[in-house]
């Protein structure tokens, strides 16, 4: 979502049906496993100020508001903006890059990405940006989509018989996700979402997730890392 190749949320026709995945029973069971995971990295508290980079429609831009937090949302498509600000009058969105965050050193508690570094040109400038947002004691958030899950191979087929945003995608690898965030700080990291692109293994996705984050975490569909400031 930047200056350096084609924003591929440009469009207001991709904004606007761009949630609607989220209320189908997979997108909805994959949208619970995966707010599960980034609750439990980043501890969300109330009162708390968080940024979300790379908002889009303020789909967990609004998780965090939910959750009693003070949130502020950034993308880099206007269209996607508009949808959000339709959606939460209530959470300040505006637009900015990853890569140029208009805040000052330490403004927010949290700040949270989730699949937004994969459109970013320069995904180590941007981590490195967010990361001077956070206040000394606060958490940076980066959650990607796994170059080694059946997930991304699906989106990589998906790409080429018709255009999708994932046609302009970078997936990360378990081990890009370290060298991206390890020389900010200590790192912790696991994966969410184990069940299968097609919906396998959604009756166990419960039991999936337990077994994957425990002994397979590179193969989850969302890595997450967490490094505390």
């Amino acid at each position: 979502m930047t200056d350096a190749r084609p924003n591929p949320f440009a469009d207001p026709a991709i904004a606007e049906g761009y949630d609607a995945w989220f209320a189908t029973p997979l997108g909805a069971a994959v949208d619970r496993l995966e707010k599960a995971l980034i609750a439990r990295l980043a501890e969300p508290r109330p009162g708390e100020t968080a940024l979300d980079v790379g908002t889009g429609t303020g789909h967990f831009a609004a998780f965090l508001a939910d959750r009693g937090l003070r949130v502020t949302g950034v993308d880099t498509s206007p269209a996607m903006l508009a949808v959000a600000r339709a959606q939460r009058p209530d959470i300040a969105f505006q637009e900015a890059e990853a890569a140029a965050l208009p805040f000052s050193d330490g403004a927010f508690d949290l700040v949270l990405s989730v699949t937004a570094l994969e459109f970013v040109p320069d995904a180590a400038r941007a981590a490195r940006e967010m990361f001077r947002v956070v206040r000394p004691g606060g958490r940076l958030v980066v959650a990607v989509l796994n170059a080694n899950s059946p997930w991304a191979a699906a989106r990589r087929r998906e790409a080429l018989e018709m255009e999708t945003p994932f046609r302009h995608a970078r997936f990360f690898a378990p081990e890009d996700l370290v060298a991206l965030l390890a020389p900010l700080g200590d790192l912790r990291w696991n994966a969410s979402v184990f069940v299968g692109p097609a919906g396998q293994g959604l009756r166990l996705a419960g039991l999936l997730e337990g077994l994957g984050q425990a002994l397979f975490r590179g193969r989850g569909a969302l890595l997450v890392g967490r490094v505390q400031k």
